[in-house]
């Protein structure tokens, strides 16, 4: 690579995100974390020749999702993160435009039993169904609920789904069904109204959920998925009721040209909200057989007209909420190797994520993830290989700050590079 050639390279900018990077110790990985327990050279020479710490996504004590975690990282400022409902950021990412009036609810497919006490919550994610999702869904495509309400259901990736109902006299302001992973309740909690003008809706929601369980429990794909001795998704869970909307974001208010590479629905649908490129490819998942080398080689392709170019990876949130210590382990090894292209290409490297899940509890936690910006141009890079990790983040060159904080510091360093070439 030639001096100008180099020089161009800086640049540009990589930012890695790592769906739920952080973690907590575990006695499965000898007391560490499973990054702390990884074999990553690439990650420790870009640490060891840049800047490191820990990074709260939004702000200490505050426990992200993913889709508020990644919308700071992407210049969403933190006093409007409230405003990314995961609804209609889902809806964005399957295409589906919603209309004024239209409310989008995340939603699961899940396995639930019939009780005499109510639905009982086997499963939120029907053991990470993922084949024949869209015949399941295809006849709860739309759905009549009286009053000119019709529910429609859209399949996204695995088990998850995006929920559309259209009408008039529609509120986002009801409570969610899915109790998420932090305190599981036994039965299904039907939708509430938060205000009085959205008792229509929570009505018309829990017909649906009704309905789905009803269509869903005899349906022949679950009859062969018990056979086969798989969870059966025998209904839906749903959260993040919101409407179509969209935000403004600091990457392109500086004139910065960006785009997001990624195969979650959930982070697709966030770049467009923010009004991004994405770019994807059916090799491209969200789970642990996504192709990496093909993200990474993207990237790079991706470098070509774009400034800032946003790589997501969701394997190792996955491994995490099903206590899966050492298989996120092995997965931060295989990212790793993969990064060794992007090194070669001489680009800044922003590595961060959207949020700690804890392989103990299998949950979100407030707690700050590890992060590095390598910058090729900064003459402070010259430091040898450390071990990237929480620890070692804890007592970093960075000091403690949040994601909004982190991406200012890179788009600084961007703006320095060009200045200075």
């Amino acid at each position: 690579m030639t001096d100008s050639t180099l020089s161009r390279a800086h640049h540009k900018c990589a930012i890695v995100i790592l769906d739920g990077l952080g973690d907590l110790p575990t006695a499965q990985l000898g007391g560490k974390t499973p990054l702390e327990a990884a074999d990553t050279p690439v990650m420790n020479r870009l640490a060891g020749a840049g800047r490191y710490g820990l990074v709260d996504p939004i702000g200490p004590g505050i426990v992200p999702n993913t889709h508020s975690g990644c919308g700071v990282l992407f210049g969403v400022l933190p006093e409007d993160v409230a405003k990314l409902k995961r609804g209609p950021v889902e809806a964005s990412g399957a295409g589906r435009v919603l209309q004024p009036g239209e409310i989008a609810l995340r939603t699961n497919f899940a396995t639930l039993e019939a009780t005499g006490a109510g639905l009982r919550i086997v499963d939120r994610r029907a053991g990470r169904i993922d084949a024949d999702t869209e015949t399941l869904a295809s006849e709860l495509r739309s759905v009549d609920l009286g009053d000119g309400v019709i529910a429609e259901l859209h399949p996204t990736d695995q088990h998850r789904c995006v929920l559309v109902l259209s009408g008039p006299g529609l509120s986002p302001a009801i409570s969610d069904t899915d109790p998420g992973d932090g305190g599981m309740p036994g039965f299904l909690q039907y939708s509430r109204p938060l205000d009085v003008s959205a008792r229509k809706t929570a009505e018309k929601l829990n017909l649906f959920i009704d309905k789905a369980h009803k269509m869903l429990v005899s349906h022949p794909v679950n009859r062969k998925r018990v056979l086969e001795g798989k969870l059966p998704a025998t209904g839906i869970l749903t959260r993040g009721a919101g409407e179509g909307f969209g935000l403004n974001n600091i990457v392109q208010k500086r004139g910065l040209k960006a785009v997001v590479v990624a195969g979650c629905n959930t982070v697709i649908g966030l770049a467009r909200t923010v009004g991004f490129g994405t770019r994807s490819d059916p090799r491209f998942t969200a789970a642990a057989d996504t192709d990496l080398q093909a993200k990474v080689e993207t990237v790079v392709a991706a470098f070509e007209d774009h400034d800032l170019v946003y790589v997501h990876i969701k394997a190792p949130d996955l491994f995490a909420h099903d206590h899966q210590p050492d298989n996120k382990r092995r997965f931060l090894e295989c990212v790793d190797e993969a990064l060794e292209r992007l090194e070669q290409a001489g680009s800044m490297i922003a590595i961060a994520a959207d949020h700690s899940t804890d392989s103990n509890s299998g949950s979100h936690t407030a707690d700050p993830i590890p992060a590095l910006i390598y910058n090729p141009a900064d003459p402070a890079t010259v430091a040898a290989p450390v071990d990237f990790g929480e620890s070692l983040c804890a007592g970093g060159n960075m000091q403690r700050q949040s994601s909004h904080e982190l991406l200012t510091r890179v788009l600084g360093a961007l703006a320095t590079n060009r200045m200075s070439n």
